[in-house]
C-alpha cells in the first residue's frame, strides 16, 4: 500500500471513530499516540527498517550522561533565580558562523522582546525527565481500542502485530502522562507567557500542558511537512476547537506549505524563512557534482544507488551528505565508503543547502532539500522507496525524475536542468509580520534580547 493511500485510510478510521475527541483520564490519547501508530504501522506493512541507534562507545554513552546531568543543573539554577517572559527550546543542530544554530526559529527569536530563557533540546535533551513515575503498567487501556484494532484490520488488512501495536499505545500514553507531568512544573517554575518552539520531536505534552495553563505556544516548521507527515498532516473535515495538543501559532515557509496539508493549530502564519531560500548561483557546470540526501532509515537502502552511481561515473563527485541523526555514525560511513574515490561523505552540521552551489543534482528518497534543490535550479531524481510518495507534489515538475533502478538514475543525472524561473516554496523572512506577532501576544515586554542567551 503506498504512502498516500495509507494516509487517507488512517484519516477515515479517525472521523469514524471520533478519535481526536476520546479522552482517557482527561488525557487526549489518540493525538499524543498518533505519530507512533502511523510510522509503525506502515514500517511494518512496507518493511521499511527502523533507524538502528548509532554504536556509540561506553564512555560516549557516560559523556553524554554527565553532559545531560550538567545541563539539567544549570536551567534548574536559572529557573530558580532568574525571571523570564518567554521560553525557548531550540534545535541547534546545525552550525553557522561557529555556532549552533536552529534555522527554524532563530531570525524569529532575535526579534522577540522580554526576557528570554532559552533551551537547546539538541544535542542533550536535558529539560524534562524522558521517564518519571508512571509506567506503561499503571496505564487504562482506552475503551475506543478495540474498535481501533477492528477498523485497523478493515483497512489495512492484517500485515501487522497486533499485540506490538497494543504496547506501543499503551507505552506512548505512560510517556505523554509523563512529560505532560514535567511540563507542568516546568510551566509552574518559570511562568512564561509565550513559549517559541521548534517540534523537532512529538512534542504533544508541551502543547497540552502549555494550553492547560493558558500559555501561548509558537511552533516554527522544522522542516519538511506535507499530505502524508503523520506529525503535521490531519483530517480538514473534523472539529479540533476543543484539541489541546496543537499551538496557538504555526509558522510556515510560505503559503505553499498551507496547500500541501492540513495543520489544524489555531493559527498557520506564512512568515518566510531566510535561512531555507536558496541564495545560490547556477552550478558552475550543467552536468557538476551529485548530493544524495541521507538518513539513518535509509542509509542502508542507498548504498548499492550510490555505489553504483560512483562506479558508473567515476568523473563526477558524488556528495553523501548525513542527517544529524547519523552523527554517532559518520566516521564508520565515511570508511564504508572510502573504496569509492569520488565520493565524499559529509557530517550532519554542515546543512546541505550550503552545499548547493556545488552541485547539479540532488537524489533524496524525502527531504526539505528537494524543494531547496529545485527553487535554486537544480534537478531532482526521487528514489520510489520506502515513504517517497511524501513528494507526490513534486512529481509533474520538469526537473524531477522518479528513478526506479539504477539506469534511470544514470540517465536523470546526465541531463542538465533546463532552466526559467524555478517554482517558489520558501519566501524571505517577514520580519515585519513577525514583530506584528510578538507585539499582539506580547504587548507591554520590554526588549532584552534574543537567541543569545541560549545555554
Amino acid at each position: 500500500m503506498e504512502l498516500d493511500e495509507f494516509t487517507e485510510r488512517m484519516f477515515s478510521i479517525e472521523r469514524r471513530l471520533g478519535l481526536f475527541a476520546d479522552r482517557l483520564d482527561g488525557l487526549p490519547w489518540w493525538d499524543a499516540v498518533r505519530y507512533d501508530v502511523y510510522t509503525s504501522l506502515y514500517r511494518e506493512m512496507s518493511a521499511l527498517p527502523g533507524a538502528k541507534p548509532d554504536a556509540r562507545s561506553l564512555l560516549s554513552r557516560l559523556g553524554g550522561r554527565v553532559m545531560r546531568g550538567w545541563l539539567s543543573f544549570l536551567l534548574q539554577l536559572r529557573v530558580r533565580f532568574g525571571r523570564y517572559d518567554v521560553l525557548v527550546l531550540r534545535a541547534a543542530r546545525q552550525l553557522r558562523d561557529g555556532k549552533l544554530s536552529d534555522p527554524a526559529i532563530d531570525d524569529f527569536i532575535s526579534l522577540c522582546p522580554g526576557r528570554l530563557l532559552t533551551i537547546n533540546t539538541s544535542p542533550h535533551y536535558h529539560h524534562i525527565l524522558r521517564a518519571s513515575s508512571v509506567s506503561a503498567q499503571a496505564i487504562r487501556v482506552p475503551a475506543l481500542i478495540q474498535e481501533l484494532i477492528e477498523a485497523l484490520h478493515s483497512e489495512l488488512g492484517s500485515s501487522w502485530d497486533e499485540d506490538r501495536l497494543r504496547a506501543l499505545i499503551v507505552a506512548g500514553i505512560a510517556q505523554f502522562e509523563n512529560a505532560t507531568i514535567a511540563y507542568r512544573k516546568l510551566f509552574a517554575r518559570v511562568r512564561p507567557r509565550l513559549v517559541i518552539m521548534t517540534q523537532n520531536g512529538m512534542e504533544k505534552a508541551l502543547f497540552f500542558a502549555a494550553n492547560e495553563a493558558g500559555i501561548r505556544v509558537i511552533e516554527g516548521q522544522h522542516g519538511l511537512i506535507g499530505a502524508t507527515h503523520p506529525a503535521y498532516a490531519y483530517p480538514r473535515d473534523v472539529d479540533y476547537q476543543h484539541s489541546p495538543t496543537f499551538p496557538a501559532v504555526f509558522l510556515e515557509f510560505s503559503s505553499h506549505w498551507a496547500r500541501s496539508c492540513f495543520y489544524p493549530a489555531g493559527r498557520c502564519l506564512p512568515i518566510g524563512n531566510d535561512h531555507f531560500v536558496p541564495g545560490v548561483s547556477p552550478p558552475s557546470k550543467p552536468l557538476s557534482a551529485i548530493m544524495f540526501v541521507a538518513s539513518a532509515p535509509y542509509h542502508v537502502a542507498m548504498l548499492p544507488w550510490v555505489t553504483g552511481l560512483a562506479a558508473a561515473l567515476p568523473h563526477r563527485e558524488l556528495i553523501y551528505k548525513l542527517h544529524p541523526g547519523q552523527r554517532f555514525a559518520t566516521e564508520a560511513i565515511r570508511r564504508e565508503l572510502s573504496p569509492w574515490q569520488n565520493i565524499r561523505v559529509v557530517d550532519a552540521s554542515l546543512p546541505a543547502r550550503a552545499l548547493l552551489a556545488e552541485v547539479s543534482h540532488v537524489v533524496v528518497i524525502q527531504s526539505t532539500v528537494a524543494l531547496e534543490a529545485l527553487q535554486s535550479g537544480r534537478r531532482v531524481c526521487i528514489l520510489p522507496l520506502f515513504e517517497y510518495r511524501t513528494h507526490t507534489d513534486l512529481f509533474d515538475l520538469r526537473e524531477v525524475a522518479v528513478t526506479g533502478d539504477i539506469e534511470q538514475l544514470i540517465a536523470a543525472v546526465n541531463v542538465a536542468a533546463a532552466g526559467g524561473d524555478p517554482p517558489t516554496f520558501f519566501d524571505p523572512f517577514d520580519a515585519q509580520a513577525a514583530m506584528r506577532l510578538l507585539s499582539d501576544l506580547l504587548p507591554s515586554a520590554r526588549r532584552f534580547g534574543g537567541p543569545d542567551q541560549a545555554n
